[in-house]
């Protein structure tokens, strides 16, 4: 069997030969700790304007490759998506019932199943194994590990998750033979899930022609594996930038900062808090002196009548104007703009905004003032204070649910290790968003 060096290197070879490329003076190195990565050679250099790794997209593997040159589906795509092998084509009732992004995962599976026999091999068996799932994402988690994510939201995501995958599996086998059932599984398919969700790309960000492809669905309705490109780790202060060109049709990953020997070379996954990390990737930030990514996610409902959207907001664990609040401070309408009451600077903006409507909506309190103004308190006393009583009694509820499903006992795993660092954090937000609104005032 051949060793992880073995395989990484046979992925290198298997992208060069279609056209990729990565630095010389990057490798892929991998430990317990970075898992999978880039790191610049021991004697390397990798300069502040460089390219990282170009990848063709003949290489990469998505909803578009079942189908592509499907003779029952109509769709313009670029000339360099493979369309598989005649007898690997799904039915055109599968195609046509299934939504897209589950369709990608199934695509996997096949790929998966077919092994060496299937054009990407080199890179699914560079992926980590199905039976080996279980330490991925806490929506694949064990009962017993995810019960340590239980009073978070994330628990609630997990749940509201697991409930969906369950629903799509068993809508795609209806439109599968009966014969399928025993290679197309559940646990499959979460595996799939686990591979799209931690490696995959919005097509909108590699397609050089998103607008003018003909598609029988909206661009971005499912998600793009790039082979090899997906092996950089994330880091939300890397400098990077992806092009894809229009003619080579080759996506490229490039530095905007330099490296030196034995570091490692990051790629940026976009301004994502420790939930949508631990979530999507299975991991968080640790706080820094220079940086922190603990957030708490809040839910508006929506108020259709009023034109309301139903949205999600975020409470930080440093003011937003922190240095350190990086992620949040993405996150504002206005991230230029801090100036704010202190009560609400844990605050995303959105969210404060949200509540002035509301609680002037249900006081019959009609009053054209801008965002600014409703940070800076220049509204109505009355509605200021009902404002800051919404967001008290709503972080003291977070707060006791979380308390209220601590563990009785120690975490047995890295699994339940990560949970209890994460419901740490969530804690340490709840309770200096509350600190700061007791020092609100009269």
């Amino acid at each position: 069997m051949a060793s992880l060096a073995e395989r990484y290197q046979a992925l290198l070879r298997w992208a060069e030969a279609a056209g990729g490329r990565l630095h010389p003076a990057v490798e892929i190195y991998h430990d317990e700790v970075t898992k999978g990565s880039f790191r610049v050679k021991e004697a390397g250099v990798l300069g502040p304007d460089e390219e990282i790794v170009s990848l063709p997209l003949s290489c990469s593997l998505s909803f578009l490759n079942a189908i592509a040159g499907h003779p029952s589906i109509s769709a313009t795509l670029p000339t360099t998506i493979s369309a598989p092998p005649d007898e690997a084509y799904f039915s055109t009732e599968f195609l046509s019932n299934v939504p897209p992004h589950v369709v990608g995962r199934f695509f996997l599976m096949q790929q998966y199943l077919r092994r060496d026999n299937s054009p990407w091999w080199p890179y699914i068996r560079m992926l980590p194994p199905p039976e080996l799932m279980a330490s991925v994402l806490p929506v694949v988690w064990p009962t017993s590990d995810a019960e340590f994510l239980r009073g978070t939201n994330a628990y609630v995501a997990v749940q509201e998750i697991r409930s969906s995958l369950k629903k799509e599996y068993k809508q795609a086998m209806k439109f599968l033979p009966e014969r399928f059932q025993y290679e197309y599984t559940r646990p499959l398919y979460y595996w799939a899930y686990c591979i799209f969700t931690t490696r995959s790309f919005r097509p909108s960000l590699i397609l050089p022609d998103a607008e003018s492809l003909s598609l029988p669905c909206q661009i971005d309705d499912f998600s793009i594996l790039l082979p090899l490109f997906d092996i950089g780790n994330h880091s939300p202060l890397a400098k990077i930038s992806w092009v894809t060109d229009q003619h080579s049709r080759t996506c490229t990953l490039r530095s905007c900062q330099p490296y030196s020997a034995r570091q490692q070379v990051y790629n940026n996954y976009g301004m994502k808090t420790n939930a949508e990390l631990l979530l999507g990737y299975g991991f968080i930030i640790p706080e820094s002196e220079d940086f922190h990514n603990d957030y708490v996610h809040i839910k508006t409902k929506a108020n259709p009548a009023a034109g309301d959207l139903n949205a999600s907001h975020i409470v930080a664990l440093r003011p937003l104007s922190h240095r350190r609040s990086v992620v949040g401070r993405s996150r504002l309408l206005d991230p230029e703009h801090l100036s704010c009451l202190p009560v609400f600077s844990h605050f995303q903006d959105t969210l404060i905004a949200a509540l002035y409507e509301s609680i002037a909506r249900h006081n019959d309190t009609t009053s054209d003032v801008s965002l600014t103004e409703i940070m800076q308190g220049r509204i109505p006393p009355r509605l200021l204070e009902e404002i800051i009583d919404a967001l008290g009694t709503k972080l003291t509820i977070d707060l006791e649910e979380v308390e209220a499903h601590d563990p009785a006992y120690e975490a047995a795993n890295q699994n339940q290790e990560l949970a209890l660092l994460y419901r740490g954090q969530c804690k340490k937000v709840l309770d200096n968003a509350l600190a700061s609104l007791s020092n609100a005032g009269p």
